[in-house]
């Protein structure tokens, strides 16, 4: 009789409702799925990311960044993707490289980060007509890739000088070396670890079939060791954030502080674009999410990438997710951080509308 009072049975609902509750959390956002999820992220500020020394120049406007939020997929956010745009379903691999896991994908995007910032700034201060050197130390091991003939040899961290005592700066030249042997071939390499210097071998082994080809490689993920000095001196400080878009935003907030006349012209201009040295803007990933972060922050004006080569999309997807959502901000594609910086220059300080 006791088991059935009210009170055993108002206990023993709750407990069921505990379980259920539990089991759908779980479900909904522990369980992962095979995707990440992209959707729109923040629109920053850089002034306060970046200082050049010796910089008086005061913005009535201010640059912005913007990015995305990428993280790991859960049932929950492929539901919503079905009837919410702003959240984008991407396979795992789409975005980890092979053999590649969360931690490394982190480690990566900072890295390309890094790599960014120089090219912002050897960018900016070519364009600019300020002294800067850069000097080339060889190619750096960011990761070895499993079951390849560099995991026996090599380890992360590694910078490789010579290739059968042929000089490598840049993780292009080293390609284009290893290109002209075949697979099978053993080569010789000079690298330094941790100071001290050593001379392995490494069998080239197929990274796949480019052209009806095996194309020769060693099995690491490479990119440039280089040192840059500039006159003055450019300090950059992007947190926590990753990735190679921010390029041509540091490059114009550089320029800005190198110069005397306020690029911004008092307006709010966001963008986003891969920045070369030479000052290229290349194509970048989730555009239409950026544009979403711009139009939240209040930007007048959007850099995007010029839609050059076949298969580029950024400047499309960019006018498009503007009108959709009903952005008042001006899209303007760039091909160079010349065309941005010319852009900027035409426009008189804010007061009415802009121009072309």
């Amino acid at each position: 009789m006791k088991h059935s009072s009210p009170w055993y049975r108002r206990r023993r609902s709750w407990i069921i409702t505990g379980v259920i509750t539990s089991a759908l959390f779980v479900l909904l956002f522990v369980v992962p799925t095979p995707y990440y999820i992209m959707q729109p992220g923040s629109a920053l500020e850089v002034r306060p990311m970046i200082q050049v020394e010796g910089s008086r120049n005061k913005e009535q406007g201010a640059f912005f960044m913007t990015t995305v939020s990428m993280r790991e997929g859960n049932l929950l956010g492929s539901i919503i993707s079905k009837w919410d745009s702003r959240y984008e379903l991407l396979p795992r691999d789409q975005v980890l490289v092979e053999g590649e896991d969360p931690v490394e994908y982190e480690r990566r995007q900072k890295e390309i980060m890094k790599q960014s910032q120089q090219n912002a700034v050897l960018a900016a201060f070519r364009e600019a007509g300020y002294p800067v050197k850069e000097q080339l130390l060889g190619v750096r091991v960011l990761r070895v890739l499993e079951k390849m003939s560099a995991a026996q040899v090599l380890r992360q961290g590694d910078i490789i000088h010579r290739v059968n005592g042929d000089p490598v700066r840049s993780p292009e030249e080293l390609i284009r070396q290893l290109a002209e042997k075949k697979v099978g071939e053993t080569v010789r390499l000079e690298i330094t670890r941790n100071g001290k210097k050593l001379i392995p071998k490494v069998k080239l082994r197929s990274l796949g079939r480019v052209g009806g080809k095996d194309r020769p490689g060693i099995g690491i993920e490479p990119v440039t060791e280089r040192k840059i000095q500039t006159d003055p001196e450019v300090k950059i400080r992007a947190e926590e954030i990753g990735g190679p878009s921010a390029g041509l935003m540091f490059s114009l907030e550089i320029i800005n502080q190198l110069e005397n006349n306020d690029l911004t012209r008092g307006y709010r201009v966001a963008g986003t674009g891969t920045i070369s040295p030479k000052g290229e803007v290349g194509q970048i990933g989730g555009i239409q999410h950026k544009i979403v972060a711009a139009d939240e922050e209040g930007a007048d004006i959007f850099f995007v990438p010029a839609d050059i080569r076949p298969g580029d999309s950024n400047e499309k997807k960019a006018i498009r997710t503007a009108k959709e959502i009903g952005a008042d901000m001006k899209v303007i594609p760039v091909k160079n951080l010349r065309e941005a910086l010319g852009f900027l220059k035409k426009q008189r300080l804010k007061s009415g509308s802009l121009k072309d």
